[in-house]
């Protein structure tokens, strides 16, 4: 299989790469920086994906390469927590840009590719947050460019599903990485304590649902948004 996943650099991008790599998989990668991934079936990309030039760039450069797509996981998101009153338009902008329209600009030029599939479907997965479903307070751009997402799950699987391509989503309870590193350790473990599973989600959690979630064990899923650790 061939996939792309968006966010390759560190946390869980990274360790979804690895993971694909290891299982015999071709991944390819990107994000804003250089690879922190050495391996000889992952190809990475340095892009912006706030950027629409940049975004097509590299998804000419994998059809040149591969021809094709079997997967693509929109990993790559931003976050920032702050009251509304007091938070930027610019800030609220830079959001929607990388968690909604950055998510819209890599399904759009990933279907060319994707349509191209030899497997039974082909499969994108966008990632969003228990921040929807909780509505948390100090991350209103957030949730709300996470719940544009899990919308755009809804109505592309529709649209898509003409050309065997399933769309759905995985959403996530709090995990340790960049996103959640200024996060205070109280508000963390008051998130956790909502969770029927009562411990902080590790990428170790999320590898096992993602792989079901492009895989062929769910050729009959699509439209819907997975989320972890009981948080319903």
């Amino acid at each position: 299989m061939i996939l792309m996943i968006t966010g390759t650099r560190t946390g869980i991008g990274k360790a979804l790469a690895e993971h694909f790599l290891e299982v015999g998989h071709d991944v390819v990668g990107c994000s804003r920086r250089p690879s922190t991934i050495d391996h000889p079936r992952y190809r990475h990309h340095e892009a912006d994906l706030a950027d629409l030039g940049q975004t097509k760039r590299m998804f000419r450069s994998v059809r040149q390469e591969y021809g094709k797509l079997d997967a693509l996981v929109n990993n790559a998101g931003t976050s920032s927590m702050n009251h509304f009153l007091t938070t930027p338009d610019e800030v609220s902008r830079k959001i929607f840009d990388i968690n909604f329209f950055a998510v819209l600009n890599c399904c759009r030029e990933a279907v060319k590719l994707l349509r191209k599939s030899t497997e039974q479907t082909s499969a994108i997965l966008n990632v969003s947050t228990v921040a929807v479903p909780w509505a948390i307070e100090g991350q209103l751009a957030y949730s709300a460019s996470k719940s544009a997402v899990e919308q755009l799950v809804r109505v592309m699987s529709k649209e898509l599903s003409t050309f065997g391509i399933r769309v759905n989503g995985i959403g996530l309870p709090p995990v340790h990485t960049m996103l959640t590193r200024t996060v205070p350790r109280p508000k963390i473990d008051t998130l956790i304590a909502r969770q029927a599973i009562s411990r902080q989600c590790t990428t170790a959690d999320i590898v096992g649902p993602v792989e079901f979630l492009i895989g062929r064990q769910s050729e009959f899923i699509t439209g819907e948004t997975l989320f972890l650790g009981g948080v319903h």
